[in-house]
């Protein structure tokens, strides 16, 4: 098989890394397999450092020159299955199949909740027709947890006989990371009090307020963590506020984006992820492959990764909630440890990369059976 795996953004965000480790899991595999985006992008970039091979499409500024090069590759037989991970380049890649006349289309659904559904008036008109057609020409669609599979199903988006779901999987972290000790003291640290990481956009979706707020009552307990926030978005400037208002700005760290938030999850106690609206989850996978304990917002992906051997979920939205079940575990070191543990299990026994690219595989195979009317 050959494979191309395209989005289009200019972002490095949970879709990007996925298409990029997916990439290196199939080269592993021995499959032949390039990686599409915008040249010049974020994700062109990560794909350069990660030894892959960069196929440069725009489906934004030059929609019909993608269309034209994909169709090329698939009249050559230099590319048999297209797999695209948003709106846009799905389209394009039915109608490259469709000028090709050979070939299929592999989609990933992403989100609970596309964008689309949020449209309203003519434009939910035009985009409900466009999102028809399209759905009929995609060979097999894969729905990251069984959260996005349900709502594609209730939202009679297509036949559930086309939706594979396929959790997301992680590669093993680099070996050369140092362990907590020493990544506390190289990251500037404090050596005893508590790490909480979160690792999101900062965005209102990703309930950062919750834990502020929980991070605002154990301190009124008298436990008093250190709290680091991994990621760039445009509610800083009132998170940042909010953590001056609850007397936080001491123990708050604004980070930033990091390339490298691995050395990050190996210095902290708990990797905290309060999105009620989270449609998996990645960076749970990537904080317990490290052995870190975790604690999730009991809905949508997570609900389907965070179980009692490997951390804590707590009432979305809830502060109170969160703070308590902070509270137990750095209470317990004991338990804490056990929970690290478990992390690591229970990712390489479910989560990790070589499965999810094995299941991936067959949803390849099957589509190409479709397309050749098997």
């Amino acid at each position: 098989m050959k494979i191309v795996i395209w989005t289009d953004s200019d972002a490095l965000a949970g879709t990007e890394r996925h298409c990029i480790e997916l990439g290196a899991g199939l080269r592993n595999a021995g499959v032949s397999v390039r990686i599409a985006c915008r040249s010049g992008s974020p994700m062109a970039r990560a794909v350069a450092c990660s030894g892959g091979r960069l196929l440069a499409l725009d489906a934004s500024s030059a929609p019909v020159a993608a269309v034209r090069s994909l169709g090329s590759l698939l009249e050559s037989g230099e590319l048999d299955v297209i797999h695209a991970h948003n709106g846009r380049t799905i389209f394009l890649s039915c109608l490259a199949v469709l000028r090709a006349g050979r070939g299929c289309v592999v989609a990933t659904q992403h989100f609970i909740a596309p964008a689309r559904v949020a449209r309203k008036g003519f434009a939910r008109f035009v985009s409900d027709r466009v999102h028809r057609w399209t759905n009929a020409r995609v060979h097999r669609w894969i729905a990251i947890s069984e959260a996005v599979t349900l709502g594609m199903l209730a939202r009679n988006d297509v036949p559930g006989s086309k939706v594979s779901t396929i959790p997301n999987g992680t590669a093993s972290p680099d070996a050369g990371e140092p362990p907590r000790v020493q990544a506390r003291l190289l990251l500037g640290l404090p050596h005893l009090a508590p790490v909480l990481l979160c690792v999101a956009r900062l965005a209102a979706e990703k309930g950062l307020e919750v834990l502020l707020k929980a991070a605002a009552m154990l301190r009124a307990e008298g436990v008093f963590p250190h709290i680091l926030f991994v990621g760039e978005g445009v509610m800083r400037q009132r998170l940042q506020h909010l953590a001056e208002e609850l007397g936080l700005s001491g123990c708050v760290q604004w980070l930033g984006y990091q390339s490298s938030p691995g050395v990050w999850m190996r210095a902290c106690d708990l990797l905290i992820l309060p999105s009620a609206e989270e449609p998996f989850g990645l960076v749970l996978l990537e904080a317990m492959s490290r052995g870190v304990p975790v604690i999730a917002a009991a809905a949508g992906g997570p609900l389907e990764i965070v179980d009692a051997t490997c951390g804590r979920l707590f009432t979305p939205g809830d502060s109170r909630d969160l703070a308590t079940k902070i509270h137990q575990l750095l209470a317990n070191p004991l338990q804490l440890k056990r929970l690290g543990e478990g992390a690591k299990v229970r990712w390489k026994t479910q989560f990790e990369l070589g499965t999810m690219v094995g299941r991936i595989q067959r949803a390849y195979r099957d589509a190409l059976g479709l397309a050749a009317g098997l």
